[in-house]
């Protein structure tokens, strides 16, 4: 297999996996989540909400993790994996636009939980976080290896202005995933996470 080949391969099986990854997590929601989720609204706008809630199954069939934190991990490595396939798997020039997203988001956990922002902060999601990053990473460096190995630094150099140009369109459309996904009614129901107004309403009971 030619050097050339193994880098088409690597890109397409990359870009299929990404997509596996979003719409293994959608379907999840589709099919467990409440309709708090804000993506629901948009199906509500757009008029497929009814189709959409006909599709739902009883959510006690899956562990609460999988449900609300695994999606989280598995966005943030789907995210992870296409910003590499755009830098053409090389860490040193793609490793400080992957680390945006986990930041962000841990960084958002944290201050749900001190109450500066609305939400419910969990843990295991500041876990699942963590262990997308390595396992994004892992893959990078394992596609460098196995198929850029005999490519040369010029050949897999790409306008970078094309390159910055899919990192923000990545971003902005991960982003936007990641809004949709929120669901702090949906949580705080399930009791999963710590709410800060939630606590605050305990502690005035005494």
């Amino acid at each position: 297999m030619t050097a050339k080949i193994k880098v088409i391969l690597a890109k397409t099986i990359t870009v299929a996996v990404a997509l596996c990854c979003v719409s293994a997590c959608g379907m999840m929601y589709i099919y467990f989540r409440p309709d708090t989720l804000k993506m629901f609204h948009f199906f509500r706008y757009i008029g497929i909400l009814d189709i959409l809630e006909s599709m739902k199954q009883d959510p006690s069939i899956v562990a609460s993790w999988v449900l609300y934190n695994l999606p989280d991990g598995v966005w943030l490595f789907a995210y992870a994996i296409i910003i590499g396939c755009i830098w053409n798997f090389k860490i040193r020039d793609c490793w400080m636009f992957i680390l945006v997203m986990p930041t962000i988001s841990i960084s958002h956990e944290f201050m749900q939980g001190l109450g500066i922002m609305h939400g419910t902060y969990d843990q295991n999601d500041v876990f699942a976080y963590i262990i997308a990053v390595i396992a994004g990473f892992t893959y990078i460096y394992a596609v460098d290896r196995i198929a850029f190995g005999e490519v040369g630094r010029v050949e897999r150099r790409r306008t970078s202005s094309l390159k910055l140009l899919l990192t923000m369109i990545s971003f902005a459309m991960f982003v936007l995933l990641a809004i949709g996904s929120d669901d702090t009614v949906g949580r705080i129901s399930a009791n999963t996470g710590c709410s800060f107004e939630k606590v605050g309403e305990g502690n005035d009971d005494f």
